[in-house]
This record gives structure tokens, C-alpha cells and sequence, in this order.
């Protein structure tokens, strides 16, 4: 077997593979997605942690995010323990990303960065952070453990501030590997053709300043090349939640702990129309204790999703590409806004404000994923049509027919590798809410809390004496809300 057959051979096998997991109908992340979604939604919460915790069970780079999954579904089904306990372990791999990026960590597929970024771990970086410790605290805090939950929201608070930080260093630690891996990879597919990785880099800058294909991001996607996703460009009002920030401040305040001034401004300069931060901010600075206050917060909806997408990459951006290849695409994930819940909240008759808009703080970072995946996507498929070209001028350039069918073979074959290959990575914690509302009134005279959606009463909770944090989630209309009670003095 000569060295094209050996090539023709190989690029066939990973294609054949490739495709045999569609044709054998073995389940995909996409598909557990779809199944988990659809019970969250249905209020099917016992159901919806089953097959994410097995999954989990079983390790692999998207065991975090399945983690998360169960964690959610077992803390909307009220079992709160089997909720910290994934939690927890879901912490344990966060940790562990913590140490070095996804991308610089090792995998088992080589050159994994020049097939899709499917091949690395779940990341479970940002928001992912925030919410798991910020849900871990909520979870201590209503079985009475205080200590715990403020360890809890102090490390949330913490993964807040580092949020930039974080994002660079992903975004430096995939960008050393892609600037490796597209040279190893050229060489590799390419044998002993001319395939110059290097112009990749000069593509990438060329579609990013390409009207056309900027209209088509942006039409497709809501990404804008010229300011989506730039971080230097990003204020803290941008990608700090104020849910947390309000949450550590009462907490603080109830608790008698130091600080909660700052928590309180913190919420103001990302949420400055809210009046129930305002007054609390007021209240805590002329030194007021709060007596027999309740403080409720909805989550309402899920937050986006996303889908696999397929964009036309200009031909002409590629030198000599429009002579060997009719058309170019790339596979990137396209975020999908999900439903609210209710179009209106209102508690012991007093209209609810938004202290998040959690889905705007999604996209936040779906832009600064897409900047570094547009970058990532176009060098892939660059360097693949650069090897069809490059094995197209060598058999225009050969008298013997026999290299010349091999040549031309590779040249389809390379293709196929790269159609089979090509995805885009979807994955993500979907159980995260959409909008955030806050309320603070009075615990009521009969010490029974009623939360209202659309006029209907939905959430009937019973108060003990003193003050209280009531956290109410809501996935869909359909879904039965999730309550968790907070009270001071706490419940041992």
C-alpha cells in the first residue's frame, strides 16, 4: 500500500466511523439534552435527574456538565442533600479546570483542536461558577447550616471577580494550542504538499473584516465581529450577576456579617432602577435591622440554549479554494432564547422587579466563546481546503495516472474527513434561569407568603416569625415551582 492508499484509507475509516454513530442510533449529548429539557419543562424533575446522574457516573470530559444537570433537577424535586452532593462533585472538576484551562489539558484524540471543541471537557467557567456555588449557598442556608452557605457565597462573590481573568486565560490557552496543532495537522494530512498553515491566520483577520460574512454572523447568530465578545470592551455591568450581589448582601445584613454596603452598591451599579435594592441600601446605612422582612426571589424560565448551526464561509477569502471547492461552511452553536414562565410576578399584591436579566448575561459569554470558535472554526476548515488544494494542483501536475486517481482520491477524502468531523459544540448547563425577579415586603399577618404569576397564586409558603429569603424557580408555565426558605433566626 503506497502512501496515498495509506492516506485514502485512513481519512475513510475516521469518515466511515464518524457517520456510523448517526446511522447506529446511539444517543448523543444532544439528544440527552433534548430528553432533559423536555422533562425540566414538563416539571418532571425526578425523571430529568436519572439519566445526567448516570451519565455522570461514568466519568469523561462532559461528566461536569452532566453533574450540573442532576444537581438541578434533584434541587427542583426538593431533594436538597442529593442536589449538594452532585454539586459538590461538579466543584471538584471545577477545581480542577481551575488549575489549567480545557484547553491545555490533555485529551485522547490527537490534534483534537483541529477537529471541534467538542473533544475537550465541559468547562463550567462563569456563570456556571457563580450559580453552582450561589445554589449550594441558597441549599445550606434552608437546612439552617449558615457557616456553610457563607463560605458558599463568599467563593461565588470571589469566582465574580475573577470572571476576566478567567475568560483570558481560556482564550490565551486556546490560542497557543490552535497555533500548534494547525501546524502539526497541516503536515500531517498534507504529507509532502505545500499547505502553509501560517495563512490561516491571514484568512481569519480577512473574514473578520468582511462585510458580507459579518451580515451573515450577524443575521445567524446576533454576533457582531467588530465589538461581540471583545472583554477589553466589556464593563462589569456587562457580566457581573446582580442576583449574587443582592443575595450576599441581605445575607450579610440578616447575618449581622461586615460588608453589606458593598454587596448592596455592587447590585445598584449593575441593576440602578431597582428600587428594592435602593431601599435596602438606604436602609442598611442609616443602621436599621431588618424585623420580620421577607425577601423573595423568582427565577423564572431557562435560560438559552444552544443549536448547531452551518454558515457560508466566503470561497474567495481562500486563495485558489473557488477552482477545487464549490462551497465552504462551518458549524458553529447558535443560541436560542427559551419562553419565560410568566409574563409577571407580584407577591402579597406588590409588582416584582428584575434584579437579573440572566439570559443577556449568556449571551455575554456565548459572544466571548464565539470570537475565539469563529477564529478556531475558520483555521480548521482553512487548513482542510488548503490540503484539497494543495492535493488538487499536485495531480493537475502529474503525468502518471495511477498518482494521479490517488491523488484526486485523497483530495475526496480529505473533504469527507472534514464533513465528518465538523460540529459545533452545544453544550451547556440549560437548567440556569432566565430572568431573575426580587419583591421585599413584610412577612404577612397570617405568616403564609403567596406568589402570584400572571394573576394566578402559585407559590403558597408558610413563615415563621422573623425574616426570611424565599428563592422560587419556575422552568416553564407548566412547571411546579421550586420553593426554598431561608429564615433568621435560621432553623437547626
Amino acid at each position: 500500500m503506497n502512501k496515498f492508499d495509506r492516506k485514502l484509507f485512513t481519512l475513510f475509516a475516521v469518515a466511515f466511523a464518524a457517520a456510523s454513530v448517526v446511522v447506529t442510533g446511539c444517543r448523543t449529548v444532544d439528544d440527552v439534552l433534548v430528553d432533559y429539557r423536555a422533562n425540566i419543562s414538563a416539571g418532571r424533575y425526578a425523571e430529568a435527574a436519572k439519566e445526567p446522574a448516570e451519565l455522570a457516573a461514568e466519568g469523561g470530559g462532559d461528566a461536569l456538565m452532566w453533574r450540573l444537570m442532576a444537581a438541578s433537577a434533584h434541587d427542583l424535586a426538593g431533594d436538597t442533600d442529593a442536589a449538594l452532593a452532585e454539586f459538590d462533585a461538579a466543584e471538584d472538576k471545577m477545581i480542577e479546570n481551575d488549575k489549567s484551562s480545557v484547553f491545555s489539558q490533555s485529551v485522547d484524540t490527537a490534534n483534537a483542536m483541529m477537529l471541534n471543541d467538542k473533544y475537550f471537557p465541559y468547562d463550567g467557567g462563569g456563570q456556571d461558577r457563580i450559580f453552582t456555588c450561589l445554589y449550594k449557598a441558597v441549599g445550606y442556608a434552608s437546612k439552617g447550616d449558615i457557616a456553610a452557605a457563607r463560605t458558599e457565597l463568599n467563593r461565588a462573590s470571589q469566582h465574580q471577580e475573577n470572571w476576566l481573568w478567567e475568560r483570558r486565560k481560556d482564550i490565551a490557552a486556546a490560542d497557543d494550542r490552535l497555533a500548534k496543532e494547525s501546524v502539526e495537522y497541516a503536515n500531517e494530512k498534507s504529507e509532502d504538499h505545500d499547505v502553509d498553515a501560517g495563512q490561516s491566520d491571514i484568512v481569519v483577520q480577512n473574514a473578520m473584516r468582511d462585510g458580507t460574512f459579518g451580515n451573515s454572523l450577524k443575521e445567524a447568530f446576533g454576533f457582531d465581529i467588530f465589538t461581540s465578545g471583545v472583554l477589553d470592551k466589556l464593563r462589569p455591568e456587562d457580566y457581573q450577576n446582580p442576583y449574587l450581589s443582592h443575595v450576599c448582601g441581605v445575607f450579610r445584613w440578616l447575618a449581622g456579617d461586615g460588608d453589606q454596603r458593598g454587596f448592596f452598591k455592587d447590585a445598584i451599579l449593575l441593576r440602578p432602577k431597582n428600587s428594592v435594592v435602593r431601599g435596602d441600601l438606604a436602609a442598611c446605612e442609616k443602621g436599621v435591622r431588618p424585623r420580620n422582612q421577607v425577601w423573595v426571589y423568582v427565577e423564572d424560565g431557562l435560560g438559552p440554549e444552544r443549536e448547531k448551526w452551518r454558515i457560508d464561509l466566503p470561497v474567495l477569502l481562500i486563495p485558489k479554494a473557488e477552482k477545487y471547492v464549490k462551497s465552504i461552511d462551518l458549524a458553529l452553536p447558535r443560541l436560542i432564547e427559551r419562553p419565560a414562565a410568566a409574563k409577571a410576578w407580584s407577591v402579597g399584591g406588590k409588582p416584582m422587579e428584575v434584579i437579573a436579566d440572566v439570559k443577556a448575561l449568556a449571551k455575554i459569554e456565548y459572544d466571548v466563546y464565539m470570537r475565539g470558535a469563529i477564529a478556531r472554526e475558520i483555521t480548521r476548515t482553512v487548513i482542510d481546503v488548503g490540503i484539497q488544494v494543495a492535493l488538487g494542483v499536485a495531480a493537475e501536475n502529474v503525468s502518471d495516472w495511477r498518482t494521479q486517481v490517488a491523488l484526486k482520491a485523497s483530495q475526496l477524502a480529505v473533504a469527507a474527513y472534514s464533513a465528518a468531523r465538523r460540529g459545533a459544540d452545544t453544550r451547556c448547563w440549560p437548567t440556569l434561569p432566565r430572568t431573575v425577579y426580587l419583591a421585599r415586603i413584610p412577612r404577612p399577618a397570617d405568616g403564609t407568603l403567596r406568589v402570584v404569576a400572571d394573576g394566578i397564586e402559585v407559590v403558597q409558603a408558610e413563615l415563621p416569625a422573623g425574616n426570611s429569603m424565599v428563592f422560587v424557580r419556575k422552568p416553564s408555565p407548566e412547571a411546579t415551582p421550586s420553593v426554598k426558605v431561608v429564615t433568621w433566626p435560621p432553623a437547626n
